[in-house]
């Protein structure tokens, strides 16, 4: 049976529309890339503390290699939209990434602390180029079949609900997994080489189960009919990038609003580490205080997708961006006030309870560019017949990589201004104040630039409802007088 429907009262408008469990469980493939991510924002500790190397060169080894691959991501969107097996469009490119990337993580926390210095830089450098290439196949998947599986306006942000809820569960699920129950049980707690080879298994393991359900999800949907104006799309070449860049407006506003967020929320990850193992002391804290904020997060994450339900992804973008930047004001104020060592008390609570919720909506902010990209999709197909979302997840993820690979090269770049560029930095142990200093810039400075970078690409974005209900009726329209013919 079609699972085409008429979701509209007035019946001018015909949606394809995903089950429930569909769009449960695609935002499954996100959260398998998610859990490598998380894994690798521990790329820059691992490297400086484990294997002894030095951050600032790791942070900008790693920075020349994310640019490096994102040149190859146009070609993998350009090809993914000329792809069309028996197995669909998207589907190959989701197991394949994966296993890539098991491939790449799997070594890079198996590099032996005993071998030189200079092979360590090698064998570290060549794993990582192995993940970010696999990492690439599947967030690719995971912006550019979002066309597919549904164009209703009322469950796109829906995706946004399940997507957020599976990453917090993930970084602050797997921050508690990793640094409470994990880390305590070896000699060398964080610094233990053990410790990552079993961690790397473990969220692999789960990475790879996430993906597999994903893909059960998305096997209905995976087919030519859902792919723009079906069989009667116009067809790709790879100079449409140019085009694209040129008369799409509204993926360059997301590019240009989501990508400095990006840069921020990747760079927070790394910072919270340092946070609360050389300001407040307590390692074991960053646990707890990742798993405490699952729940705070859902709820508004929840009311931020009503916001886009009842309105658009635009307006619970804004909403969330403005009183994200005004807890990130506060949080600059009141931080170093009451973030001291082993200074419980009121003023820390409040602290880590604005931490919470600005975190929770700077996960709505970057969600939010999920539905967004796939109205950018709809946009092109409307604007010039061609589905194309592979090349709209392909130049979005291009620019990504531009601006978040930077960020383990900040880190680096702090830590060593600080003046801990070539040493371990060891948990519980209390550093100068020029290093609380770096870490407040990573994890209240960068959001704050990120934030107003998105407030100002979101002026300039026009699909909002109205513009959307065209779209879709135009390309409703266009369809039926192709099929007609």
């Amino acid at each position: 049976m079609s699972q085409i429907e008429k979701t509209e009262a007035n019946g001018d408008v015909k949606y394809n529309t995903a089950k429930l469990w569909q769009i449960a469980l695609f935002p499954l493939n996100d959260a398998a890339t998610n859990i490598t991510m998380f894994l690798i924002t521990f790329y820059a500790f691992y490297t400086q503390n484990v294997l002894g190397l030095a951050a600032v060169v790791v942070g900008a080894i790693a920075s020349i290699m994310r640019i490096s691959d994102g040149v190859i991501d146009p070609i993998i969107g350009f090809i993914m939209d000329k792809t069309n097996t028996k197995f669909g469009k998207f589907r190959p490119f989701m197991l394949a990434g994966n296993l890539i990337m098991f491939i790449g993580i799997f070594s890079i926390f198996r590099v032996p602390a005993s071998l030189p210095t200079t092979q360590k830089y090698i064998f570290t450098t060549l794993a990582y180029a192995i993940y970010i290439l696999g990492y690439t196949f599947q967030t690719t998947v995971t912006k550019g079949a979002q066309p597919c599986l549904t164009n209703d306006p009322k469950q796109r942000p829906t995706y946004v609900l399940f997507s957020s809820a599976y990453s917090s569960i993930v970084f602050s699920g797997g921050a508690f997994v990793l640094t409470t129950l994990m880390a305590s049980k070896y000699t060398k707690n964080m610094i233990d080489p053990q410790l990552w080879k079993d961690a790397s298994l473990v969220f692999m393991g789960f990475s790879l189960t996430c993906t597999i359900l994903a893909i059960i999800a998305l096997w209905s949907k995976d087919r030519e009919e859902f792919f723009g104006l079906g069989g009667h799309s116009v067809k790709v070449k790879f100079r449409d990038y140019i085009d694209v860049i040129k008369h799409n407006t509204p993926i360059k506003m997301v590019m240009a609003a989501a990508c400095i967020d990006k840069l921020a929320s990747t760079s927070v990850r790394a910072g919270l580490t340092y946070f609360f193992a050389n300001i407040i002391l307590d390692t074991s804290l960053q646990g707890k205080f990742s798993l405490y904020t699952i729940v705070p997060s859902f709820i508004i994450i929840s009311i931020a997708v009503n916001i886009a339900r009842k309105n658009d992804a635009k307006r619970a973008f804004k909403t969330a961006t403005i009183i994200s930047i005004v807890l990130l004001i506060t949080l600059i104020i009141l931080t170093p006030m009451f973030a001291k060592p082993n200074s419980w008390g009121p003023g820390l609570i409040i602290v880590l309870c604005l931490m919470c919720v600005q975190q929770a909506l700077l996960q709505v902010a970057g969600g939010m560019v999920m539905p967004m990209i796939a109205d950018c999709s709809d946009y092109e197909t409307y604007r010039s017949g061609r589905f194309i979302p592979g090349m709209m997840g392909a130049l979005f993820a291009f620019v990504d990589k531009m601006i978040s690979s930077l960020s383990t090269f900040i880190i680096g770049v702090a830590i060593a201004l600080a003046g801990y560029g070539n040493v371990v930095i060891k948990p519980n142990t209390v550093m100068n104040s020029n290093f609380s200093i770096a870490v407040y810039c990573i994890l209240f400075g960068l959001p704050l630039v990120g934030g107003i970078a998105g407030l100002i690409g979101m002026k300039f974005y026009k699909l909002d409802a109205a513009m959307m209900k065209k779209v879709r009726e135009t390309i409703e329209k266009t369809k039926a007088e192709a099929a007609n013919k």
